[in-house]
């Protein structure tokens, strides 16, 4: 069983042993803590309903946080953007969007679920450090950003997201409707994954790779495009701190080249063309 948690279910098995034996893993939350994450929805259904040049008065220039329009991002390939807007919220004062005296209920309730995200990583990261022997500490959430994508434009395109890897340490990540699915390269594989109001999905990104000496594999994903307007995602994307230096879990020939600090303030722009700070500005 996952240790406790005030807001996992104890249904949930161990989070570190889902995501070894099939690449994720899911985690049923709490009544109290589903309750959260549906208030969160429903404030960004209301927040994605407002016009464009609205949305556009809680962005900043570099799409660092606030508000981002439609296909800014990409997932490896400019040519065939993601489509979807999105909303990203960081909880240090410093990356608070403008005007956000405004949306002070959206704000509230993307805080109070990255909590509930946030304790996750923490069960998984002491998963993490009693498999390894870990002795260091890992601070995460200065690093760490909570994003709404919202896919509120009809398209013929087959797919919304081509397939990717958050290039982080782990995604944990919940969707109002059916689209995601889990790319298994190696066996040929593409396994949809839905979400129950209550569960939420664990994703390891190569920052955990490379800190596990490459025994967890990122998990490859898409998201398919089934007509569906309106559809949400929210994601936790989770990596460690970068003010100093990061320790592996485990050093092998893996990764004895790899600097864990360098992936993660170079991936954000490496892998989704993001702004060159966006994990220290």
């Amino acid at each position: 069983m996952t240790a406790h948690s005030e807001y996992i279910g104890s249904s949930t098995t161990a989070v570190l042993a889902q995501i070894l034996d099939q690449g994720f893993a899911r985690v049923r939350l709490k009544h109290s803590a589903a309750q959260r994450l549906a208030t969160l929805y429903r404030a960004a259904t209301d927040f994605f309903a407002l016009e464009p040049g609205a949305k556009l008065r809680y962005g900043v220039p570099n799409r660092s946080t606030g508000y981002r329009p439609h296909a800014y991002a990409h997932a490896g390939d400019p040519d065939r953007p993601d489509l979807n807007d999105s909303f990203l919220y960081w909880p240090q004062r410093p990356k608070t969007p403008p005007n956000s005296d405004e949306i002070t209920g959206f704000l509230a309730a993307a805080e109070a679920y990255r909590r509930i995200a946030a304790e996750i990583t923490r069960v998984l990261l002491t998963e993490l450090r009693d498999r390894y022997d870990y002795q260091h500490e890992l601070p995460f959430e200065n690093a760490s950003v909570l994003q709404i994508n919202n896919f509120g434009r009809t398209t013929d395109e087959e797919l919304l997201q081509q397939p990717h890897e958050d290039a982080v340490f782990l995604t944990v990540i919940w969707a109002s409707a059916k689209g995601l699915e889990a790319v298994f390269e190696d066996r040929g594989e593409q396994l949809p994954l839905e979400f129950p109001e209550d569960e939420v999905i664990v994703m390891p990104g190569s920052v955990m790779t490379a800190m596990t000496g490459g025994e967890i594999p990122p998990l490859f994903h898409l998201a398919r495009n089934h007509g569906i307007t309106g559809r949400k995602s929210i994601m936790y994307f989770m990596s460690p701190d970068a003010h100093t230096r990061i320790e592996p879990f485990l050093m092998n020939e893996y990764n004895k080249e790899k600097d864990i600090r360098e992936l993660i303030l170079n991936n954000p722009q490496s892998y989704f063309g993001l702004a060159e700070d966006f994990v220290t500005n």
